[in-house]
């Protein structure tokens, strides 16, 4: 074999000179060539080039490990000695690594990904080990079969920090792949003439599915590598000062001062955590400042931001921003060697329009990607097998079946990891068996099983415990409409408040946080019999000795725990891993929807004057809405709640007094069928028509005029045709063939349809008088009205409330004809719908729009988007009264009200309804209804004449 073409890549300090003269010499009279780098790389040479050149044509690796342990050039041969060991399919292509030890070589030093290979001891003057020799030969790699792991080498659940590198495998060539990507990115450069430019990464963001591994990658994966310089060759830097991995949470910049004083400063006395957040408050290089303060040569930062979502889903809006600022002004500055790692869940990426200035290096091409893909099946397969030969396990009856139930599945690794960790506890002698783990149902049964099981032990610990354990997991749950839900994490305070009970009583939740996160308690009563599960972790305590309840927090240990696995057959609904808290998730997941409303509500409180916050508390009916909720005290949600609750007893006492008006109330909610609140709503009409309070008017808008014509209908004739086939048309004209309308005058229309408040007062007002309206019958399939959309209003009775408000208020109101409404409907746009050509997920109430609502019931309004003119619920939710008489085809008069002698008594109605179809949700769809019947689909949305004579 030629020096062109060597055999054996012999990797060494130049401490060990000596020693490598004489294995080289070992190596040879063995019958191999060897390369040695400087034998045959020179000054000047691309040496990164040269050196992949150099391992890509040998067949062995050999590693000479003294006292230096791999550091530098030695580290770099590693890197890529490792990537081709880890990269190939095919095992015949792998190059077997040989680590061999000096006498003053430190074990505890080598880097985790060599640990896997048997270490052969040798000394200079000795003959090499016949079984190294003999595997060299084979191209056949030692791998290390001693016992040297005692308890459980899986973690379950649990995410892999760095001391548990010893046990990551599977995601090994995915480490090498991402670590690539941080520092220089050619390979035509010295390690000692790097310099920063355009091709130089200092931000490395992870990117996968949830339950992709993406913590793990990064803490048990990259950073002990990076602790142990294996970026030089790429960065320059050979020593790094990880800062602790932080997570952005509500306040992501109180986060980064815990963070810079705690890894910065060793004695706690010299902390100053609030100094440090007011810097970063008041000064955008606040932190490159800090940074700078503890630089030396040869020394790099490290910032890990893990779950970078946060700051998207969870983070407080001018924190984030400030966040923001810091990172992108550090990551500029060339004398702040800082470098930042972040991995985000991929269905979050979009938001990063909202970071205006990190924002910019992606634009930049300043932040490379890397996307952690679905682990392989022979990543999988070393996950499982690697660890059990560790410890000395036998998994031999597990593995292939596990390999199947795993196939596809792109949150695996967890599952696979808590399997093994159960069936670790339930082992016999050193075996794991088969038989138990398929009578469990597999990794997605075990896992049910266990959390089912721990619900259980505590219901038993402590009464009703599994109730309020499960209402703190849905507490802990960011609910998707889409069933994707994700973790929320809270405040230990809230959480104590959400796992209390009815009278959220903090000790009992501190109790059930314990049991759930696995904490002992003095008797360990908490903890007998219930295996190794834990549910939730409590974050802040690793990077506090002494943490006080106000910097911990409490999250869902894996978001395994609240996603689905997929579909049922039968029924086409989503079935959770954990059925029983996926299902009761499903349940409440209004609780989602009233929590954010909540915010938005308390948010708005706290802006209003002292005055003005009287009047924007939560009515009775929000306040049922939230009586589940548990805002952690002192909070603006709570401070908000507790006013408003405070008021409503102030009502319900004022009320008490007036026991002739609360009788005649109760008689009147009875009498028409409306729910106890409305007592409440008919004493506020009460001081509406004292002039107290503000009447509940329709809110108008004007609507862009314009002289030009434009289309009204729909001219899609494939669409239609489709239509009619499918039996969908019947007695619904869609609005085909199309034709063309103007505008007569300007206009205003109702921002919203009319509501059951406003219809109601109106019913109410008009009490006494002759020939006075009916209350309209409530919402189907439940008796909400308030800020509901009005139905059971016919066309007729929906005249009588336009007289009434035009008189109330002096204008003059009307129902729109068919081509004010399609062009008020579509906002300017000429898509099917006025979001897009798709209907979409979760953009309007209809029989399949992806809503909470959909074919069950009437949304209150605003509850979407608006489209583009302003004008919420266009499409969906109810049918809207026009003025126009129902002719089968556009003939001149849908742009006219019917003639009050008009023949016909039917008019049309637009824009679809809870329970139609989606293509009724369409602005170009029509409907007819007779003018006296009402209708449990149709309701109305009024239109204000021009006040321009």
């Amino acid at each position: 074999m030629s020096m062109a073409e060597p055999h054996i890549f012999l990797s060494y300090s130049r401490t060990n000179l000596e020693a490598a003269v004489a294995l080289r010499t070992e190596l040879e009279k063995a019958g191999f060539t060897v390369f040695r780098d400087e034998d045959s790389i020179r000054a000047g040479d691309s040496w990164m080039e040269r050196l992949q050149t150099a391992l890509q044509g040998c067949s062995a690796f050999v590693l000479l490990y003294g006292r230096e342990g791999v550091r530098r050039w030695v580290g770099a041969e590693v890197q890529y000695a490792l990537s081709r060991n880890l990269s190939p399919h095919d095992d015949a292509l792998r190059l077997p690594i040989f680590p061999i030890l000096l006498p003053e070589g430190d074990l505890t030093k080598l880097p985790p990904f060599l640990s896997l290979f048997q270490i052969q001891r040798w000394q200079t003057g000795e003959a090499l080990p016949a079984t190294l020799i003999d595997a060299i030969q084979r191209k056949s790699e030692l791998l290390d079969d001693s016992n040297t792991f005692d308890g459980c080498p899986f973690l379950g659940l649990s995410a892999f920090q760095p001391e548990h590198a010893n046990l990551f495998f599977g995601r090994r060539g995915e480490t090498l792949d991402a670590l690539k990507l941080l520092g220089t990115l050619r390979d035509d450069v010295r390690p000692d003439h790097i310099r920063v430019d355009k091709q130089y990464c200092r931000w490395l963001q992870i990117e996968g599915n949830s339950g992709s591994g993406k913590s793990s990658l990064v803490n048990a994966g990259m950073l002990p590598l990076i602790q142990q310089g294996i970026l030089w060759a790429r960065t320059g830097y050979e020593h790094w000062h990880i800062l602790k991995p932080m997570m952005p949470g509500e306040k992501p910049l109180q986060q980064l001062a815990e963070v810079l004083e705690h890894s910065l400063l060793a004695e706690q006395h010299q902390r100053d955590i609030g100094k440090r957040y007011q810097s970063l408050l008041a000064d955008d290089k606040a932190l490159a400042l800090r940074l700078r303060d503890f630089k030396q040569d040869g020394k790099a930062f490290l910032l890990v931001v893990d779950q970078f979502e946060e700051l998207f889903t969870f983070s407080d809006p001018t924190e984030k921003l400030a966040f923001d600022r810091q990172l992108y002004t550090a990551l500029q500055d060339k004398d702040c060697p800082l470098f930042v790692v972040s991995t985000v869940r991929i269905d979050f990426l979009e938001h990063f329009e909202q970071l205006p200035c990190l924002k910019e290096l992606y634009r930049q091409r300043l932040c490379e990607r890397y996307l952690l893909p679905t682990v392989t099946q022979r990543g999988l397969q070393e996950a499982i097998e690697q660890p059990a030969r560790l410890a000395g396990l036998d998994v031999s009856a597990v593995t292939t079946v596990m390999l199947n139930d795993a196939k596809g599945e792109p949150g695996a690794l967890p599952l696979v990891e808590n399997a093994l960790r159960v069936l670790w506890e339930q082992r016999e002698g050193n075996r794991l068996s088969g038989e138990l783990y398929l009578s469990k149902g597999g990794i997605a049964g075990l896992l049910e099983e266990q959390a089912d099981a721990l619900l259980a032990l505590l219901d038993r610990d402590l009464p009703k415990g599994k109730a309020d354990a499960l209402e703190l997991l849905l507490s802990l749950t960011r609910i998707n409409d889409e069933g994707r839900h994700t973790r929320r994490r809270l405040p230990l305070g809230e959480a104590r408040l959400a796992a209390g009970g009815r009278k959220a009583d903090p000790v009992r939740g501190q109790k059930i946080i314990d049991y759930l996160s696995g904490r002992l308690e003095p008797d360990g009563s908490n903890r007998k019999a219930n295996g190794s599960l834990r549910l939730l972790t409590v974050v802040g305590e690793e990077r506090n000795p002494s943490p006080t309840d106000s910097v911990l927090s409490v999250d869902l240990i894996h978001e395994t725990l609240i996603r689905a696995k997929g579909k049922d057959e039968a029924s086409g609904k989503l079935v959770g891993y954990w059925k029983t808290l996926y299902d009761y998730i499903d349940k409440n997941r209004e609780r989602g929807f009233y929590r954010d409303q909540l915010a938005r509500q308390a948010k708005e409180w706290q802006g209003k004057s002292a005055w003005g916050r009287w009047f924007s508390l939560a009515g009775w009916g929000e306040l049922r809405a939230y009586r589940k909720l548990r805002p952690e005290r002192g909070s603006v949600d709570e401070r908000f709640l507790r006013r408003s609750r405070r008021m409503a007893w102030v009502q319900g006492g004022a009320l008490a007094l007036l026991l002739g008006f609360v009788g005649e109330s109760y008689l009147w909610t009875l009498n028409h069928g409306f729910p106890p609140g409305y007592m409440l709503e008919q004493q506020k009409f009460r001081l509406m028509n004292w002039g107290l309070l503000a009447e509940p008017l329709p809110e108008m808008v004007d609507i862009p005029f314009t002289t030009d014509a434009f289309q009204v209908g729909d001219s899609d004739a494939d669409w239609a045709d489709a239509i009619v086939k499918a039996g969908i048309k019947e007695s619904n004209n869609i609005g085909f063939p199309a034709t063309q309308g103007t505008l007569q005058e300007p206009f205003a229309l109702g921002k919203y349809e009319i509501t059951y408040l406003q219809y109601d007062y109106y019913v109410w007002s008009q009490q006494g008088a002759e020939k006075s309206p009916e209350y309209p019958g409530n919402a189907p399939n439940e008796n909400g009205r308030g800020q509901r959309a009005v139905v059971n209003v016919s066309w007729n009775d929906a005249q009588g409330y336009l007289q009434w408000l035009s008189t109330k208020t002096g204008d003059v109101y009307r129902l729109p004809t068919e081509v004010e409404w399609e062009y008020a409907a579509r906002g300017g746009t000429t898509t099917d719908y006025w979001w897009g050509d798709e209907v979409g997920q979760n953009n309007a109430n209809c029989l399949d729009c992806g809503s909470q609502w959909d074919n069950k019931f009437v949304a209150p309004v605003g509850s979407f988007k608006p489209n583009p003119f302003g004008l919420y619920d266009t499409a969906g939710n109810v049918w809207e009264w026009t003025c126009s008489e129902w002719k089968t085809d556009f003939d001149g008069s849908e742009g006219e009200c019917a003639k009050p002698d008009a023949a016909s008594n039917r008019r049309v109605s637009r824009g679809g309804s809870w329970n139609g179809h989606t293509v009724f949700s369409r602005p170009s769809a029509r409907s007819r209804y007779i003018t006296d019947d009402r209708y449990s689909t149709v309701g109305l949305r009024v239109l204000r004449a021009s006040r321009t004579p």
